[in-house]
């Protein structure tokens, strides 16, 4: 495998655009979760991925996994826990003036109970890079535990580790995300983190170019790739910054965005180089 990861992954409900939640007849059932978002969009690029969580034993359970596994992802090291819970996300699309709502149902989910000795980091570090997020270190104190015991031993075996800070404020606080985070940076090779969320978590400049050169300067970090929303995105790795602006896009569902950009940029930066990959 070229990348893999671990984290939740949950069932998503939602009406149909243009309907609310609590007055609509139908929902929609697909699934949600930012480490499996990354894997499939990286497979759809031509990639070879793998990603495995902690699951109940159940029916909903192998939906999620089978819509992951259909596109190419090696889902085949999932650990199976029969008789806990899934994880559910409504999503209720806000067309304008409105807002997208988006409640989750995650209390006291399967994957919360991870514990570090159940993981396969036998199998995550047969991928040549673990791509992480600051989600799953926000479930619980366990997986925590475990999210940085796979860093660690990534690092130590020479794999590359890629992460995407993806703070979620319904989660925790940015003093908790940010010490999370610090703890783990000097194992990570490269780190992903959008502007709002440098400032907010890490009191980094609101610029892109200032943010990720002060993110390189504190924690020393061989790569930073900054996402600066209308403005594109942008790289540093110590030397050269490298810039991309926005492709003009019509807005459908902002959710899973940023996973998106992430495979896109993994995928052409190990393809060819760091101006590619933004690209």
């Amino acid at each position: 495998m070229e990348i893999a990861s671990f984290g939740e992954t949950m069932i998503r409900l939602a009406p149909p655009v243009g309907f609310s939640l609590e007055g609509a007849q139908t929902l929609e059932v697909s699934i949600g979760g930012t480490e499996s978002n990354l894997c499939i969009a990286y497979a759809r690029l031509g990639g070879k991925c793998g990603w495995t969580s902690r699951m109940p034993d159940n029916a909903a359970s192998r939906l999620v996994v089978n819509a992951i596994a259909v596109h190419g992802v090696d889902v085949s090291n999932v650990i199976w826990a029969p008789g806990e819970k899934l994880g559910i996300l409504f999503v209720e699309s806000g067309v304008s003036p409105r807002q997208t709502e988006v409640i989750y149902d995650r209390a006291d989910m399967a994957i919360a109970r991870l514990r570090p000795d159940e993981l396969d980091y036998d199998y995550l570090l047969s991928a040549e890079t673990l791509f992480l997020t600051g989600n799953t270190p926000a479930l619980s104190s366990s997986c925590r535990e475990t999210w940085l015991r796979a860093a660690r031993l990534a690092h130590e075996r020479k794999r590359t580790v890629v992460l995407d800070v993806n703070y979620r404020g319904k989660l925790w606080t940015p003093q908790q995300c940010r010490e999370t985070i610090e703890a783990v940076l000097p194992h990570v090779d490269v780190l992903i983190c959008g502007r709002t969320d440098a400032r907010i978590i890490f009191d980094m400049p609101e610029e892109g170019e200032a943010a990720a050169k002060a993110f390189m300067a504190r924690y020393k970090v061989p790569l930073v790739v900054m996402t600066l929303g209308e403005h594109g995105s942008l790289a540093y790795d110590g030397q050269h910054v490298e810039q991309y602006p926005v492709f003009p896009t019509e807005i459908i569902d902002r959710i899973g965005a940023g996973d998106a950009f992430d495979a896109g940029f993994l995928y052409g930066w190990r393809k060819k180089d760091i101006a590619y990959g933004l690209r």
